[in-house]
């Protein structure tokens, strides 16, 4: 230690002291070293079995830090600890230390037991790199345990072995646990064998097998797999379905494919935007697209603000659907849903972008309705619904927005006030002028010195 310098001699003393804060200090502390030899990094390795968890995660955070040969060899026994948050610590510091540690990952499998293998493997795989493929295969050849042989069968598949495609495709027929892993892994190789197989089986498989193949098949299916989901969905449903959706998206995007206008389709596709998690509910707004019909809209009014990419795509159908949205948004804001404010912004939105023109072809009771959410929601607890309300109600009924004046000046809110002084300005009514005048006198003093600036220009 003599060559030490004084910084590195305290630390290593620190990593011995019966206080854990000092010995945590102390492993933080060599992980920010240049050079650290091999001596003091096989006893800061060591600190990874210290009782104290503070400790622990600094040690593995100095080992992911420092760059040193010997660290691989000296991680990976930690791998056979009967401590599974300490066996977990160790494969943390292994994964992130990738490349440089595989050679030593390789040289333990033989050393461990089954669940070392499993571990390790795992961690290989993750890593992603090719060269533990041929010993990852011996393992499989060579094993009897089913973890095992999941894992090595997993872990050919995230390092994309193309040459373990047969040797995987062999596992099939010896137990039914083993056929979504291998359908997973075949879909991360690809290529025209695993292709070719997994379409081979897709008739005679069980629900959770097909949901893995339905899920490779959008990794690395082609058109001819595209126009077979599609003949198949009408004989799916729950999350198999949704798979499917996102898979058929996948692959129109991939190959140029068009969706034909099929009832069965619309319907699964309305299904997922129902039912389904946001991941599969993004693939199927972008697929509503080519339908247009009244139910679509009612549908879409429902997810609108789940999600931005889901907006964005459905806020199409709404702006090509404009009359049909006018008509349909009252009966579904009446029931009070949560994305209450998104649609009134939607509204908005979509009026401003097609001028009014759709607006002017809805009925007269549609009109009727839509001014109508309008004025129930000028009580509405949320701020920034009701200034939509207020300048929307003046946009397209001045008169109703007259008869609730009374309601809209005693907004709570001095912003909402604010805006309706504003907005009176373009009005030449005597309803509005007595308005002002009770709003000159309104507590909040910006709103009453913006209210008399108007009225003096109006006199």
């Amino acid at each position: 230690m003599e060559n030490f310098s004084d910084e590195l001699k305290i630390a290593i003393e620190g990593l011995k002291d019966a206080d854990a804060s000092v010995r945590r200090a102390s492993a933080e502390s060599i992980g920010f070293m240049n050079d650290v030899p091999e001596i003091v990094i096989k006893q800061l390795t060591g600190r990874l079995a210290d009782p104290d968890k503070g400790v622990r995660d600094a040690v593995s955070f100095a080992l992911i830090n420092l760059d040193s040969p010997v660290i691989g060899e000296l991680v990976v026994p930690f791998v056979s600890s009967t401590d599974i948050s300490i066996r977990n610590l160790a494969g943390e510091v292994l994964l992130k230390k990738g490349l440089s540690v595989v050679d030593s990952m390789l040289g333990y499998i033989d050393k461990g037991d089954d669940d070392d293998k499993k571990f390790v493997i795992d961690i290989l795989g993750l890593i992603g790199d090719l060269k533990p493929a041929s010993k990852i295969s011996e393992v499989l050849r060579q094993t009897e345990n089913e973890n095992v042989v999941l894992a090595c069968i997993e872990a050919l598949g995230n390092i994309k072995c193309e040459t373990a495609v047969p040797q995987i495709i062999s596992f099939y027929e010896v137990s039914e646990l083993y056929g979504p892993t291998i359908i997973e892994a075949l879909g991360k190789i690809g290529g025209n064998e695993a292709l070719n197989f997994i379409m081979d089986k897709y008739d005679t498989v069980d629900e959770l097998t097909k949901f893995s193949m339905i899920e490779s098949i959008g990794l690395i299916g082609d058109a001819e797999s595209f126009f077979k989901l599609l003949s198949d969905l009408k004989n799916l449903s729950g999350p198999t379905a949704w798979a499917a959706i996102e898979t058929l998206n996948t692959l129109k995007d991939n190959f140029q494919l068009d969706v034909p206008f099929d009832e069965h389709i619309k319907n699964a596709v309305l299904k997922t935007l129902i039912e389904a998690d946001v991941r599969f509910k993004r693939a199927a707004s972008n697929l509503i697209t080519v339908f247009n019909d009244k139910e679509v809209i009612e549908v879409c009014l429902k997810i609108y603000g789940e999600d931005q990419e889901i907006d964005d795509n459905i806020k199409t159908k709404f702006i090509e659907n404009a009359k049909v949205f006018y008509s349909k948004l009252p009966n579904y804001i009446k029931q009070n849903p949560t994305n209450l404010k998104e649609l009134l912004d939607l509204f908005k939105e979509i009026l401003e972008i097609e001028g009014g023109n759709a607006l002017r072809e809805v009925s007269q009771i549609e009109f009727y309705n839509l001014t109508e959410i309008f004025t129930l929601n000028l009580d509405n607890p949320a701020e920034e619904i009701r200034r939509t309300c207020i300048e929307m109600l003046f946009y397209l009924n001045p008169e109703t927005a007259f008869m609730f004046l009374d309601t809209i000046i005693n907004d709570n809110n001095m912003w909402n006030k604010m805006r309706v002084v504003e907005i009176l300005e373009y009005f030449d009514d005597p309803r509005g002028i007595e308005a002002i005048k009770k709003l000159a006198e309104d507590p909040e003093e910006m709103v009453s010195e913006k209210a008399k600036i108007l009225l003096q220009n109006k006199q």
